[in-house]
């Protein structure tokens, strides 16, 4: 007999006498032990052989007893229902769709589980997955019989030696015979001791030969890991040593910038041996510093790091040709590429014939240039001389073959392009060849070619200040940048915005250049040789003395004295020394001829322009806002800049000074400031975000991260040390950056073309009223464009508390009317009705305030003025053509209104100008005769809701008067108001068909209801 045939034999002998000896205890651990023995059978012979040695080692019977026992109390899957498993576990039954599409194709029971996990899980919240497991179970036998109903039978996948799960009767068949089977077997063998002995001599044999054979596996598996951690460690070292050595080789070492375990950016902890990146809390949440020295991701502890394998590369073959003239014969081949070269079609050509053992071709050796090339400016053909050829009958050596061309060759021409080379100024531009351009910039070529002709040069016109300063030219611009596409401003140092010590007489200045953005500015050494540059220097060191009273560096004081010298001025030092007698001038005096640092620009300003500095000067001393309404052309820019300019010479105000203008005239603005103001420091705060950024940054303040960095605007931390006195800028950064803007505390606001303000409801309009400034001046041409409506929202935007009263005073009308008893007992409809109705009738008021306060005693005087919603004729003496908005003539019109226009100006414009009414006491008159009006139209107890509602407004201004303000007889006043309020609704009751009591008090509005009249 074989031995795969005796070996279970030898194993059921086993188990059988460690049966007995367990078992001759007592008859009833004999019967405990059944089920286990049951248990063994169904695992079959492997498990079954590995549970009886440790049973027999260990010992642990009490154990099984009790796993016995515990099982023994949940029905068995196999054979039970849903409703008893569940009833046996204590959980909730589910209704499981079979027919489902995520069961199709499941073919084991963990496939089975995932799908109804969830659905579980629900029914029974909180419960342990693992508890329920017998329920999985009914459910997916449940599930077999379902499928096997539909003709679609599941089939089992085999596992190992197990066997198969199946009825309980094939377990009893087993286990029963074999246990027979093993008592006849001791009962017939008892009676020889010696053949007991060597049995069991040969159980132990067997079992000392299994143990070392586990011994033997574990081992070669402890060693098999240890290598494997080994080899892991060596890898990881290996693969930080190459990351570090690209790093310092300068090569690109670039890392994810989004987490590997929750796809999200921030703060990250880059591996040293692979790409990936992770957040510290998506590692280990208790986490509180990133780890130190180098360091590997979980991903590479576990798997070790990812080896890029390198496809073979093919034999490469050099080109059979010349690159540059296409010929054949006597080539040197490159070894780093497949480019041919003749020696003598380099340039420059070669010398003598490469000994190396390897030859690299020109634009293999090229070095990438330090920068980047930000764009092309031109280009220009370059003839490159071939050397002599061999000469005729001449026997050429093998040099001479290779080094010089069999015929005369005409020089050949290759392109040079004028580049202008990222973050350097225009005067770093260069010429560079034609193969660096397509070796390291190739895109930038092709994109140029798209727009230029590539065999004609361009040819660009010179400005005609570039042809006019030809002659004096030190630097020779004109044939170094001029004729190749540079403008002259691009070479011109605007000013100096920021400077970074390295030494006490070492400096790099930040210099932004005239008409270029503020993101072109470049940082330039102290000693570049550009035009006017210690001149900047300078001025920038100056403003800073200005400004904060700093110390100028020695190097920059021999740079003033030189500069001094070449002049004729004294030195600073005995200038400092004389007293500067400024005297101060009143604000309220009057200019009569313009002040002495104002001729010093070298400037005249006409008289009508004197006469309006005065003016803004005489509204600034009083604190009243202003609209400079010259007509175009008149010199409203440089009036309103020679006024601020006066204000910060004479120490009334330091500033800082917004001008908020369209984009368009930035640049005249800039122009006269530079003119009329040399000593203001106006920042032109315009351009894209980078623009902006870099202005926020280095222009703002003098104070060091005042300005949180960044391209998005944020509020300014300090006010301290401003740098700028003027910040120009348009009316789009008011509204983009207004988070920074609004910040500032200006101390005066000029807005160019004011009537972008005559639509409240603009963004412009409301962002501006949320600025904090001090003094505001207005310029347009056009204040009164279109209607009265447009100068109103221009006054209401100088003074808001004068000009725009009426719509508080509408509020607290409704405001007192509702603690009114007559008007509260008044149902939901009617207090609907009283509301839309007075404020129909407040509405006509709009302009009351506004006229009064406005045009005073000029707007009521004899000279009628009739209007329409969008016209305004004065009836002089000059005849108006009115054919446009009306068929009436101005003498019709004259009679037509003559006796009640007569009877307003006596009755009602003379009082009123005589008793000069405060704005709560018109709030008051309006009041009065709007509840008048509305009493009137709704009649009952409407009318007198309203009349109380007038007793107790008037007692509150009687009381106002009286006892706040401590006004004696006050009620005589109160009673020519009241004269002054009758008058007017009786002219309104009498008159109601022909004139409209809203108008009267905007400069006499009049409306007749005719078919002709304003048609």
């Amino acid at each position: 007999m074989s031995t795969e045939e005796e070996l279970p034999v030898v194993e059921g002998e086993e188990s059988m006498e460690e049966g007995s000896v367990t078992q001759d205890a007592t008859e009833e651990t004999e019967e405990d032990d059944e089920p286990e023995a049951e248990e063994e059978e169904e695992a079959g012979p492997s498990d079954r052989r590995r549970s009886s040695r440790k049973k027999g080692r260990n010992g642990k019977k009490g154990g099984k007893k009790k796993e016995a026992s515990a099982k023994l109390d949940v029905p068995d899957p196999y054979t039970s229902t849903s409703e008893e498993i569940c009833a046996a576990l204590g959980v909730n039954d589910i209704e499981v769709d079979y027919d489902q599409a995520e069961l199709q194709g499941v073919s084991s029971i963990k496939a089975f589980t995932a799908v109804i996990r969830q659905q579980l899980l629900e029914a029974n919240p909180g419960t342990n997955l693992s508890k329920m497991y017998p329920l999985q179970q009914v459910k997916y036998r449940e599930f077999q019989e379902h499928m096997t109903a539909q003709g679609k039978p599941i089939q089992n996948k085999p596992r190992g030696t197990k066997a198969p799960s199946v009825a309980t009767p094939t377990r009893e068949k087993v286990t029963v015979p074999q246990k027979t089977r093993s008592s006849r077997k001791k009962r017939r063998d008892s009676g020889d001791p010696d053949s007991d002995q060597e049995f069991e001599a040969l159980i132990k044999q067997h079992e000392q030969q299994e143990d070392d054979r586990v011994k033997e596996k574990e081992d070669a598996k402890v060693k098999r890991a240890a290598a494997k951690v080994e080899k892991k460690k060596a890898d990881l070292e290996a693969a930080r040593a190459a990351k570090k050595a690209q790093k310092e080789k300068g090569e690109a070492v670039e890392n994810q910038n989004h987490c590997e375990e929750c796809r999200q950016g921030g703060e990250l902890i880059l591996c040293d041996t692979c790409p990936r990146a992770y957040h510290g809390i998506c590692i280990d949440p208790d986490m509180e510093a990133p780890p130190e020295g180098d360091w590997s991701c979980p991903h590479c502890e576990e798997h070790g790091p990812e080896v890029a394998v390198k496809p073979e590369e093919e034999a490469k073959q050099n080109d059979d040709f010349c690159k540059i003239c296409k010929e054949t014969e006597n080539l040197l081949l490159c070894d780093s590429c497949t480019c041919s070269f003749h020696a003598y079609c380099m340039d420059p050509p070669l010398t003598e014939v490469p000994q190396e053992e390897t030859w690299a071709c020109p634009r293999c050796v090229l070095v990438q240039p330090p920068q980047r090339v930000e764009k092309i400016l031109s280009w220009r053909w370059k003839e490159i001389a071939y050397p002599d050829p061999i000469k005729e009958g001449e026997e050429p050596s093998a040099d001479d073959m290779m080094l010089k061309p069999p015929r005369k060759m005409e020089p050949r021409r290759e392109r040079e392009f004028f580049v202008k080379w990222k973050y350097l100024a225009y005067w770093q531009c260069e010429w560079i060849s034609d193969n660096v351009m397509e070796v390291f910039f190739p895109m930038l070529v092709r994109m140029y070619w798209r727009k230029v002709d590539s065999e004609l040069p361009p040819d660009f016109e010179e400005s005609v200040s570039s042809r006019h300063h030809s002659d004096n030219d030190p630097y020779k611009l004109r044939e170094r940048f001029y004729q190749f596409g540079v403008k002259p401003e691009w070479m011109q140092i605007h000013r100096i915005i920021n400077h970074q010590s390295y030494a006490k007489s070492q400096q790099d200045y930040l210099v932004k250049w005239k008409e270029l953005s503020y993101d072109q500015a470049t940082w330039e050494r102290d000693d570049a040789d550009i035009a006017n540059y210690e001149q900047a220097i300078i001025k920038y060191w100056q403003h800073r003395e200005r400004m904060l009273s700093d110390d100028i560096p020695k190097n920059v004081q021999k740079m003033i004295a030189k500069h001094r010298e070449a002049k004729g001025l004294p030195p600073k030092e005995e200038e400092s020394r004389r007293p500067k007698k400024r005297e101060k001038v009143d604000i309220r005096k009057k200019y009569e001829v313009q002040p002495d640092y104002i001729s010093e620009t070298g400037g005249n300003l006409h008289p009508y322009q004197l006469e309006g500095i005065n003016w803004l000067r005489h509204c600034w001393s009083n604190g009243t806002d202003a609209i400079l309404a010259d007509e175009m052309g008149l010199g409203k820019t440089v009036q309103s800049l020679t006024f601020l300019y006066t204000l910060m010479k004479e120490n009334h105000t330091k500033g800082p000074f917004l001008i908020a203008a369209p984009l368009s005239t930035i640049i005249n603005w800039e122009r006269e400031a530079e003119q009329w103001c040399p000593d203001f420091y106006v920042v032109t705060y315009v351009g894209d975000r980078d623009s902006r950024m870099v202005i926020r940054e280095h222009e703002f303040s003098f104070v060091e991260g005042a300005v949180r960095a960044g391209p998005k605007a944020s509020k300014l931390k300090t006010q301290e040390n401003m740098k700028f006195h003027v910040l120009l800028t348009s009316y789009e950064c008011i509204n983009m950056d207004k988070t920074i803007l609004s910040s500032i505390d200006w101390a005066a606001l000029v807005v160019d073309e004011a009537h972008r303000l005559k639509n409240n409801q603009s963004s412009f309009f409301k962002n501006l009223n949320e600025y904090n400034i001090q003094y505001r001046v207005l310029l347009t041409g056009t204040p009164l464009q279109n209607n009265l409506e447009e100068l109103f929202h221009l006054l209401n935007f100088l003074s808001a508390d004068r000009f725009n009263m009426w719509e508080g005073e509408m509020t607290k009308v409704a405001e007192w009317m509702m603690h009114a008893d007559e008007f509260r007992a008044l149902n939901s409809e009617e207090k609907f009705s009283v509301f839309k109705l007075v404020w129909q009738i407040w509405q006509r008021f709009e302009r009351l305030t506004m006229s009064l306060e406005v045009f005073g005693r000029r707007a009521l005087d004899e000279r009628i003025l009739i209007t329409s919603n969008t016209h305004a004729i004065r009836m002089d003496k000059v005849e108006v053509d009115l054919s446009k908005i009306t068929d009436y003539s101005s003498g019709e019109l004259r009679k037509m209104f003559h006796p009640f226009c007569s009877r307003l100006y006596d009755d009602v414009a003379r009082p009123l100008i005589e008793l000069e009414p405060s704005t709560i006491e018109i709030s008051y008159m309006l009041c009065h005769i709007v509840w008048h009006m509305a009493g009137k139209a709704l009649q009952g107890h409407i009318l007198e809701a309203g009349e109380t509602f007038i007793a107790k407004v008037a007692d509150d201004l009687h009381d106002y008067y009286t006892k706040d303000q401590k006004m004696p007889n006050y009620a005589a006043r109160l009673m020519k108001l009241m004269a002054v309020v009758n008058t007017l609704q009786k002219i309104h009751l009498d008159r109601q068909k022909i004139m409209e009591l809203a108008k009267i008090f905007d400069v006499f509005k009049v409306k007749i209801i005719d078919t002709r009249f304003f048609s």
